[in-house]
């Protein structure tokens, strides 16, 4: 069993317990699309988000994740909502990633958000007062929040993963996809949508499992350990952060399952983070969830989510049942810069690769296969590191004053 402090590449975005938010009279418009049957929203998908362009006002354009896993519309970055002056109803706190700490977001009302393609929204929204995510540096582009669920409560959602675009229909028009379609009955709760699976542990173990369908999440799976007596991770693991949630890091451990079932599609061997919660801060409905499936594994498939009718249909897309990939070099690297292009090694699993070559945690990562490492994203960078079992990266290190060349093959980790 590894034992190392490990960042998961990609985002688990935790339910926020709220209180007191969303006010009864609220202004929003019901019909999302203005009369129009379908409405097309590219996106950028990146380090295993979908990532929306969205102008505050009209004015200032952001980059929000859609995410299917949260229920409101939330900015990460203050300073956007002070500039425009806007106003704050109320200050409620919510809790962190770590299940303990409290900290606070501001309520703003009736606030315009515009999507590309849609009329200007008004939408009560959430502020964090502070920047608890930096999500930044994790993921290597600007991310400023998320839009939730309760955005689209009212339309049926296309994502088209292979073209990168949302397709918004008319929820009262909508016919449901061909037969090549699955489609999955599914429970909405406060307009997040949760799935029935089974799942088969590695000693044979099978589990009913109700799941979170949650686009914020870019995993392939998670499971809730403490969510059901016989719900054990299995003993090869690696234990450290599974990623960036709330206020800190989500700690847990990684590993993999026999298999996932979705009513007739199963996948083998999957990449599974493991994580226990808090029985003192968890909801009554989160009481059953057994844990999610993120866009590692909704990715592989042509989604509709019917948010009033409480269906999902899915299409297995080719190559549907690739092996789930992650990192094998062992190395947790951040982005930094104005154009996010300078990468430091934000830490290492002992044992790997490059723990061994003798890379240490703080290097900063200044060529990368013979060239200049500003001429990567952090994406390419994460993909190279996924590359072929034995494949040689050669890298150039500056620690403090001194240059140093290394060398090392990717292996299996997990």
């Amino acid at each position: 069993m590894h034992r190392a402090r490990i960042v998961w590449r990609g985002l688990v975005l935790m339910s926020l317990l709220l209180s007191a938010f969303m006010a009864p009279g609220q202004n929003m418009r019901f019909d999302i699309l203005d009369g129009e049957d379908r409405v097309e929203i590219p996106f950028e998908f990146k380090h295993n988000f979908i990532l929306i362009d969205v102008r505050l006002f009209g004015l200032l354009p952001m980059q929000f994740i859609f995410d299917t896993g949260a229920e409101h519309t939330i900015l990460f970055k203050r300073e956007y909502a002070d500039f425009l002056n806007v106003q704050y109803d109320l200050r409620i706190p919510i809790v962190g990633s770590d299940q303990q700490r409290h900290l606070y977001a501001l309520v703003a009302r009736s606030v315009d958000l515009e999507l590309v393609g849609l009329a200007p929204q008004k939408r009560d929204i959430l502020v964090l007062e502070d920047n608890y995510f930096h999500l930044d540096e994790i993921t290597g582009t600007q991310i400023h929040g998320i839009i939730g669920g309760g955005f689209f409560r009212n339309v049926v959602v296309q994502i088209d993963y292979k073209k990168q675009r949302l397709i918004l229909h008319n929820g009262m028009k909508f016919e449901p996809p061909g037969r090549s379609f699955r489609q999955i009955n599914v429970e909405m709760v406060s307009n997040k949508p949760y799935l029935q699976a089974t799942g088969t542990l590695l000693d044979d173990t099978t589990l009913d499992l109700q799941l979170l369908v949650d686009t914020g999440a870019g995993l392939p799976l998670l499971l809730h350990s403490n969510s059901h007596p016989k719900l054990a991770p299995p003993e090869e693991l690696i234990l450290g952060k599974l990623g960036v949630g709330l206020g800190g890091y989500v700690q847990g451990s990684i590993g993999r399952i026999k298999s996932l079932q979705i009513e007739d599609i199963a996948f083998e061997f999957v990449l599974t983070s493991f994580q226990d919660l808090s029985d003192a801060v968890i909801s009554d409905s989160l009481r059953n969830r057994n844990g999610l499936v993120g866009n590692q594994l909704l990715g592989r498939f042509d989604v509709y989510i019917d948010y009033m009718n409480e269906k999902i249909y899915l299409r297995p897309q080719g190559r549907y049942k690739r092996k789930f990939k992650m990192d094998r070099s062992g190395m947790i690297i951040f982005a930094l810069g104005h154009s996010l292009n300078e990468f430091v090694v934000q830490d290492l699993i002992a044992g790997s690769p490059a723990a061994e070559a003798g890379i240490q945690p703080g290097d900063i990562i200044r060529r990368i296969q013979g060239l200049p490492a500003k001429f990567f994203s952090l994406d390419q960078v994460t993909a190279l590191m996924q590359k072929r079992v034995g494949k040689r990266i050669r890298l150039v290190i500056q620690r403090k004053q001194q240059i140093i060349k290394v060398h090392f093959r990717l292996r299996e980790l997990i």
